[in-house]
């Protein structure tokens, strides 16, 4: 049963949420009966940001990239939580990654959408307590498990991969148990989450530079969903050795901040992960282009290279900024960036954020 709202006399007139994007590495399994589905490891980083800003306003608008999607996300909110029609905002989205590229931004963006319609005409999150990466003042707001948790169940997320809701609240390095069945007819009040058993904040020195292809993007939607059905399930014993990887090598290098060690075992999962998709990610334009990218990354030096979900989107570690500045400077030799986006990252550690702005 949904909760009433609280009185519209203690709600602000507007605020904004900022996201950091996520890098899914790979699942541990799927189509196993007898195996938890869909879990798997990925990271948060802080660039490219979702930003968004929702103000108060006699009906719904939407300004600026995939506006009109936000709509969708701010009626799922009214019905989810049972508010009235008069609540109703002008969502403006400032900046948000390309979609469907291996970013996560359609989960962050439905997410930001989500707490900012629970902030204005609900209950606040968690008040921001020794943010690491932020300058926190009275409107500032972080947000718990739990809160990721309801506001996915209010715009429909999380059916497969929870990597970016888990990363939406707090950020970090995050591996996930997987779920057993389908989460297709369950009550969205009541749906069960894959449980999150590790979240480790990388060391603040990392970067990450993310490497997009122009002009390609990965499997979405029905095509997604059709790509899932028709695949076999991931044997159990390749599910077993993704697992000893994530909990036995890249976990504890993540703990221990052992650079190479992390980037090998990046590497090894992400190359290991893709191999039941292979039937399927063979076929997209950006296959052979991503496996060469990589390659190439090695070549430069970069153990840590992954792809991320279905591409065309690499992940490359470094252990400096200055190191990163480097990888990218290389790009730029090789005249390399017509064909790819460069952005060097932090590893984020403390998720969204949202403030008040009046």
């Amino acid at each position: 049963m949904a909760h009433e709202s609280r009185p519209s006399n203690t709600q602000p007139a507007a605020v904004e949420v900022r996201t950091p994007a996520r890098l899914h590495l790979g699942m541990l399994s799927f189509g196993a009966p007898k195996i938890r589905s869909f879990g798997g490891v990925g990271v948060m980083v802080d660039r490219p940001a979702v930003h968004v800003r929702l103000r108060r306003a006699e009906k719904f608008s939407a300004r600026g990239p995939l506006g009109e999607r936000t709509i969708g996300f701010a009626h799922d909110c009214m019905r989810f939580w049972s508010l009235p029609p008069e609540s109703a905002c002008q969502i403006e989205v400032l900046t948000t990654p390309r979609a469907h590229v291996g970013l996560g931004s359609g989960t962050q963006l439905a997410l930001a959408v989500a707490a900012g319609m629970r902030h204005l005409f609900r209950e606040p999150p968690t008040l921001v307590e020794h943010a690491s990466e932020i300058h926190p003042t009275e409107n500032d707001w972080l947000f718990d498990t739990p809160d990721a948790l309801e506001l996915a169940s209010a715009v429909g997320r999380g059916r497969r991969s929870c990597v970016g809701i888990y990363g939406f609240s707090r950020g970090g390095l995050i591996i996930e148990a997987g779920r057993w069945g389908s989460s297709a007819n369950e009550d969205p009040q009541h749906r069960r989450f894959s449980p999150m058993v590790a979240r480790v904040r990388l060391p603040s020195a990392w970067r990450c530079v993310i490497v997009v292809q122009r002009d390609s993007i990965g499997l979405h939607g029905e095509p997604e969903k059709a790509a899932f059905a028709a695949l076999p399930p991931v044997p159990q014993e390749l599910s077993a050795e993704l697992s000893r990887l994530a909990l036995m090598d890249l976990l504890p290098a993540a703990v221990e901040g052992h650079f190479d060690e992390f980037s090998a075992a990046v590497y090894r999962y992400g190359q290991l992960a893709g191999k039941p998709f292979e039937s399927a990610s063979a076929r997209l334009p950006h296959a052979e282009s991503t496996a060469q990218l990589i390659e190439l990354l090695g070549e430069l030096g970069v153990r840590g290279a992954a792809q991320s979900s279905w591409g065309p989107t690499v992940m490359a570690c470094c252990e400096s900024l200055e190191a990163a500045g480097a990888l990218v400077e290389k790009f730029e030799a090789l005249k390399l960036t017509q064909q790819y986006e460069t952005i060097i990252a932090r590893f984020d550690t403390q998720g969204a954020v949202l403030r008040v702005i009046e």
